[in-house]
């Protein structure tokens, strides 16, 4: 009897130590799950959110891109506003200028011995402007030709000493006009000389225009008094 009552206590005490078991690895098992369902939401709504922000991304690279565009086109109109310039020693008329032609012969020979020096001189010249015809000044000298000319390199007074050198080692005499030597003022140079080529001799003048970034050349009928030493 006493033996049965034992068995019975030891079975009572092995049943409730399997059932606190059983609820440990049950409590276990749930909060298990409810982790796993936290993380679960976490992870959705994460996913949900960087869906819903695709859109505005690419929204905003739609625009990044539409107005890099803009600014590259308003950078190209702008290049070809500007004229084109390879050192801060280039004169920007002269890229803007339009090369004229020349209407004669005459013109045409002169500017054969004239425009080689400008190109020595100042890396490169245009020709802007001509006499069509004959002027005649308050003195009685006649201008038989003049061509204006726009050169690469922007102009100082003091080039004028650099052109004069230049026309006197192309060949070029001296004239007493303006003296043997350029003459200097604030707004540019000034010199006379001689050249003759296998048509005509030219009696010249030279000026350089320092305000208007030009150079012009003057051919006068020979004979002129100021041609000759007095």
């Amino acid at each position: 009897m006493e033996r049965t009552k034992m068995s019975g206590r030891i079975w009572t005490t092995l049943f409730k130590q399997t059932g606190l078991f059983f609820d440990e690895v049950n409590m276990r098992k749930s909060l298990l799950v409810f982790i796993s369902v936290c993380i679960a939401i976490v992870f959705c709504s994460s996913c949900g959110k960087k869906q819903d922000d695709e859109p505005t991304k690419k929204a905003d690279q739609s625009e990044l891109a539409k107005i890099d565009k803009q600014q590259q086109t308003s950078k190209k109109s702008a290049d070809t506003r500007k004229p084109v310039t390879g050192s801060i020693s280039d004169n920007p008329a002269f890229f803007s200028a339009s090369k004229q032609s020349l209407s004669n012969d005459v013109s045409k020979d002169l500017d054969g011995i004239i425009v080689p020096v400008l190109k020595k001189v100042f890396g490169d010249a245009k020709i802007v402007a001509e006499l069509k015809s004959p002027e005649t000044k308050i003195d009685g000298e006649v201008v038989e030709n003049r061509i204006t000319y726009v050169v690469r390199q922007l102009l100082v007074p003091q080039d004028g000493v650099a052109l004069h050198a230049a026309f006197i080692a192309a060949g070029f005499s001296t004239s007493p006009r303006l003296g043997a030597k350029p003459t200097i003022w604030s707004g540019g140079a000034g010199m006379s000389l001689f050249e003759s080529t296998s048509k005509r001799t030219y009696s010249l003048v030279i000026n350089v225009d320092t305000k208007k970034q030009q150079i012009v050349v003057e051919s006068y009928k020979l004979g002129s008094k100021y041609d000759r030493l007095m």
